[in-house]
């Protein structure tokens, strides 16, 4: 599967690898689709640059690590088990998903599986400081 449309490159980062990245479609090459992939590649693939603005918890970030930081799709299911952290809710901190979940509109994920294990860590961080708690292990 290819994500057909991206921000990032728009927003002047040309050096965030992820946004855009994907094999293109050849003839005779099979197309794998279901409703939940679907839905998650008609939205844009963002990246945690391109939502700086509207999060507190994001403030203290390099543009390079907030470019390479990508986000969720809307309307793609979150795997079973696996950690994500909330941008609009820093007090949820790292959260493991059911599996039953799916990416809401306008809802701001990043998985730490698609993260650098540094600044995944800062961010955990970031959001103890946003939430006001003293530290976060």
């Amino acid at each position: 599967m290819t994500r057909s449309t991206t921000n990032c490159n728009k927003n002047g980062h040309p050096w965030h690898a992820r946004c855009g990245s994907g094999a293109a479609w050849s003839p005779g090459r099979p197309v794998v689709t279901d409703e939940a992939s679907d839905r998650a590649t008609k939205a844009p693939q963002l990246c945690a640059l391109d939502v700086r603005g509207d999060h507190r918890v994001l403030s203290g970030f390099s543009d390079h690590e907030l470019a390479e930081l990508a986000l969720v799709p809307e309307g793609m299911p979150l795997r079973r088990y696996r950690l994500y952290l909330d941008l609009h809710d820093p007090g949820r901190a790292e959260f493991a998903a059911e599996g039953t979940e799916v990416v809401k509109p306008g809802q701001r994920l990043v998985a730490r599986d698609d993260a650098d294990p540094d600044v995944w860590s800062a961010l955990r961080r970031a959001c103890g400081y946003v939430t006001g708690r003293k530290s976060v292990g």
